[in-house]
């Protein structure tokens, strides 16, 4: 058996559709449970066939849609639109998988050189006008039948859900956004500027990671290092190395980077925008580019005076250790090193102390996964069959039941996999993520088959012993991962994380304040020789620190973002073109916003600026302060007995879960979130709660 499409006619001229041999190991679908990929199989061959007659594939599926001769029906254009494209879906998982985490440099040229290919292929879909007339006239439909006060009834007959018209009006604003209504040389023009800026984001994603593992520093500006080097000369040395990533020789990323500001704001002008921001808007829950600058204008003054505020106690630290030599000052690299010092002062706890307390192991099932029991049911039950599927030995993959103890839970209902990727390695993209293997999707009878990806280093011998930041980021990387797993719709492009930027960082956020809570802490910080529980005035000391520290971590993520909104509120003409004057442009873009980016460098400098550059968030970054509005203030809610807590639980219950995973966490895209948001809380979410957290009320 072959896998070929049911006929030769593609859309936008495109090659007939080629016939992938039986023997390509991703010619069919998965065999194991649920569709979870099966790694160790996957020939690299075989990768690069099953992704062009993929693409030809979704094609040929495309085209029988657009030259229907029918009325456009749910059943005639919605249905065979959110099948299409299943082999190609599957061979990209793996071949992105593959490249974001192990050192493949034969896949990653291979990604390199289909991006083009793969942009014009999408493009023939988004530019396509025949499909475009199709979504349009069922929306018609919708918005007569709203005005006449009936329900909305397609020619076979099908009532038009809520959801189904949400899936119809977001897919006509995304043709229309995407330029469907260009033709002629401006089209072409648009053709060309994404297959270019597609080749140059991973281009520039590749260049980060190679710098960063040749430079041996974390994938943001201040490298845990700082805070335990001693002499101030090595920590400028280091702090210089992190931020000098990029910006010379085989990894500078910063000429790619200007054509990728220019070609985004040529782009916008063509599509009618005033610049790539305010397109990056639109589509978003903030909607205009104002909305996102009043917001982060309430913010940055008040961040940076105190960071100021702090950094003249540091100064004073400094200045009476006896490792400072006469006329050192304290500056950006010296921060992490006196912060902690104040803080183990101040609280009794650094990473030191709380290290052994802290195992990988017991952090994610006897923390994270607690959590999840108690706040929704779940229960978690390892499948070491499966792990030795993926493609590191070191990962692992649960089952993820729905209700239960964890007596009593493996005969409840199976609700997906979780697959755990906790380690660092070479050739892994920094930093932390979730992906889905596997989307839920009723249509296509699929249950989540969900990643969690984080950098750890992992020891040459005994247990894992993590930081508080690991811990953060376990609990905070889960949260997408329980957006991904409870996800509960018919269409796969609404379902779980496919909400806006400015959304989809909610969940996480909101899932961090589970490591602190009383019940979580003390069920997973054991001491690992031990198991003796973490001191209880250790634990109060660490729930204690409220705002500390955050004048510099607030300051430095505005930072960044401000960064990432100057270069794309660009007009074309006013986009430098000498890659020198990269350096000078980020400079004046902070210092017009009041960031005094000598004292506290941006958290992500433009050559190293993987959100922005290479990983899908341009204009976009602001997302994370964004959707922490709404995660501070529905963490009041929980925490608020009459609202989500009862008999001063702070919320860790199952009503209240409940109640947050089916208003919410289970509707992805179907309903707009802010409906969402009001359908939990009650209200719309307010930014005192956030100001409070963060020291700028």
């Amino acid at each position: 058996m072959s896998v070929t499409p049911d006929t030769s006619a593609t859309a936008g001229g495109a090659p007939a559709p080629e016939s992938l041999p039986d023997s390509n190991s991703l010619a069919r679908p998965w065999s194991l449970d649920l569709g979870l990929p099966d790694f160790t199989a996957v020939r690299h061959e075989d990768i690069e066939p099953a992704v062009r007659a993929g693409m030809a594939e979704q094609r040929a599926q495309w085209e029988a849609v657009a030259t229907s001769a029918e009325r456009p029906t749910i059943a005639n254009t919605i249905e065979p639109v959110q099948r299409a494209g299943e082999l190609l879906e599957r061979a990209l998982t793996v071949l992105y998988s593959l490249t974001s985490t192990t050192d493949c440099p034969d896949l990653d040229e291979l990604e390199e050189r289909l991006g083009p290919d793969l942009s014009a292929h999408y493009d023939a879909y988004r530019l396509d006008p025949r499909v475009y007339r199709r979504f349009k006239e069922l929306d018609d439909l919708v918005s007569a039948a709203r005005d006449a006060g009936t329900d909305p009834v397609d020619a076979d007959g099908a009532v038009v859900d809520s959801e189904t018209a949400r899936l119809i009006r977001l897919a006509v604003e995304d043709f229309e956004r995407q330029g469907v209504a260009l033709t002629g040389a401006d089209a072409d023009r648009l053709r060309e500027i994404n297959a270019r800026l597609t080749t140059l984001s991973t281009k520039v994603g590749t260049r980060i990671a190679d710098a960063m593992h040749e430079a041996d520093v974390a994938n943001f500006t201040q490298t845990p290092d700082l805070a335990t080097t001693v002499p101030h000369e090595a920590r400028v040395a280091l702090l210089d190395r992190a931020k000098g990533r990029n910006l010379s020789g085989e990894h500078d990323t910063r000429a790619l980077i200007l054509e990728e500001v220019a070609l985004r704001a040529e782009r916008a002008r063509l599509l009618g925008y005033e610049h790539h921001a305010a397109l990056v808007a639109s589509e978003s829950a903030a909607r205009t580019t104002p909305a996102v600058t009043a917001m982060l204008g309430q913010l940055t003054a008040p961040a940076m005076a105190n960071a100021r505020r702090d950094a003249r106690v540091y100064a004073a630290r400094m200045a009476a250790d006896p490792a400072t030599l006469p006329g050192e000052e304290f500056g950006a690299a010296d921060w992490s090193r006196y912060e902690e010092a104040e803080r183990k002062e101040r609280f009794g706890v650094d990473d030191a102390v709380l290290a052994p307390y802290l195992e990988l192991s017991r952090v994610v099932e006897d923390g994270v996964f607690m959590a999840a029991n108690r706040l929704y049911g779940l229960t978690f039950h390892e499948r070491p069959d499966l792990a030795k599927h993926m493609y590191d030995p070191d990962m692992r993959v649960w089952e993820v039941r729905d209700g239960g103890s964890e007596e009593t839970g493996a005969d409840a209902p199976l609700l997906g996999l979780f697959v755990g990727d906790y380690y660092a390695r070479k050739g892994k993209e920094g930093g932390a993520w979730m992906n889905n293997l596997v989307d839920q999707s009723h249509l296509l009878g699929r249950r989540p088959v969900i990643i969690n990806c984080l950098n750890i280093i992992k020891p040459e011998s005994g247990p894992t012993l993590l930081t508080w930041d690991n811990v953060i980021t376990a609990f905070h990387e889960f949260g997408h991962a329980l957006h991904g797993l409870f996800a509960d719709t018919r269409w796969p492009s609404e379902s779980g994380t496919s909400v806006p930027r400015d959304v989809v960082e909610f969940p996480s956020q909101f899932n961090e304040q589970w490591a602190l809570h009383p019940e979580v802490l003390a069920s997973y910080a054991k001491h690992v020789d031990t198991g003796e529980p973490l001191p209880a005035e250790i634990a109060e000391q660490l729930r204690s620190q409220g705002a500390f520290g955050q004048g510099y971590a607030t300051t430095e993520y505005l930072g960044a973002t401000l960064i990432d909104q100057h270069w794309h509120t660009l007009a074309p003409e006013d986009v430098p073109t000498d890659p020198e004057q990269v350096e000078a442009f980020e400079h004046a873009a902070l210092a017009e916003e009041g960031i005094d980016d000598a004292l506290v460098p941006p958290r992500y400098r433009t050559t190293y600026f993987q959100h922005a550059f290479a990983g899908g968030y341009s204009a976009a970054y602001y997302a994370y302060i964004w959707s922490e509005v709404m995660d501070a203030d529905a963490t009041e809610w929980f925490r608020t007995d009459g609202e989500g807590a009862k008999d001063g639980d702070l919320g860790l219950n199952r009503e209240a879960g409940e109640r947050f995973r089916r208003e919410f966490l289970s509707r992805g895209d179907s309903r707009d979130p802010a409906e969402s948001y009001r359908a939990f809380t009650g209200r719309d979410p307010e930014i005192g709660p956030l100001l409070r957290r963060r020291g700028l009320a």
